[in-house]
């Protein structure tokens, strides 16, 4: 996934590639990992990179209740719940938790939504609306389910009962994003408050209570989260190490982030505690 690399304004006399955060000093201080789990290369599958192909792994983390986590790995086309079973599926272009428990996959080449219990048993599945545009990721909210575009707008797929059961969603209107992300001169405002400044290109997306930047200078990149409460932030891996996940980012029903941290030994599937 790019950067999202929206030029900011140069400031010559910087040459570091992290953003400077606005805010208390407590946003300063970095955030201690509080679970990590490691899914061996025997576990989930993996390509290593050829002349005329990247490399490929898992990919498109969800996080669910009671520490529950899964990805989807595109090499064997099945789902991979951590400390759990792999279920296959036909395809898989965003994956989500709800809050008691159900997975769901979306499918866009199939422009189809399943859900499964975290066993892998098929619960229900339903075509969304064809007016739904694809590279959105999968998201939760209350009882509808939905595909989050890069500007933020939730584009209603369905609706989940507790059970799994889906149903058609409630209205084709967009969802606007809970909170405004702008850009202003060199800084990433979120509904008006300065968040973060940059010094050579950046961009930043919303992922519930957190913020993810993105900030490259003199080819240097840094990848950080901050939550907007004021808390410890999380700086994450560069995508690119071992492979590069396209969404590697997921955030709890509870307010946790998980990131994808992949290295030789292994995926690393890390939890942060909100």
């Amino acid at each position: 996934m790019p950067l999202w690399l929206v030029p900011l304004s140069l400031t010559p006399m910087s040459f570091a590639a992290e953003p400077v955060l606005v805010g208390s000093p407590q946003s300063r201080v970095p955030a201690a990992i509080t679970v990590e789990v490691v899914l061996s290369w025997n576990e989930v599958g993996f390509r290593s990179a050829a002349p005329e192909s990247p490399a490929i792994g898992p990919d498109l983390l969800a996080l669910g209740p009671d520490g529950a986590a899964a990805v989807y790995d595109p090499i064997d086309r099945a789902v991979v719940v951590v400390g759990g079973k792999s279920f296959p599926v036909a395809g898989a272009d965003g994956l989500a938790f709800t809050a008691a428990g159900v997975l769901l996959v979306m499918d866009n080449a199939a422009r189809t939504l399943r859900a499964y219990d975290r066993g892998g048993a098929l619960l229900d599945e339903q075509a969304f609306p064809g007016l739904v545009p694809t590279g959105g990721y999968l998201a939760v909210s209350g009882a509808a389910v939905l595909s989050v575009d890069a500007f933020g707008n939730g584009h209603p797929l369905a609706v989940v009962s507790t059970a799994g059961v889906l149903s058609a969603p409630k209205g084709a209107a967009l969802v606007p994003p809970a909170r405004r992300l702008v850009r202003t001169g060199s800084s990433l405002l979120v509904d008006g408050t300065a968040i973060a400044t940059f010094t050579g290109r950046g961009g930043g997306r919303l992922f519930g209570d957190w913020l993810l930047v993105e900030a490259m200078n003199d080819g240097t990149v840094s990848r950080t989260a901050i939550p907007l409460d004021g808390g410890p932030t999380v700086s994450l891996p560069v995508r690119g190490r071992v492979y590069a996940p396209s969404q590697d980012v997921a955030v709890a029903p509870d307010g946790a982030l998980g990131f994808l941290d992949p290295q030789p030994d292994g995926l690393h599937v890390v939890r942060v505690a909100p």
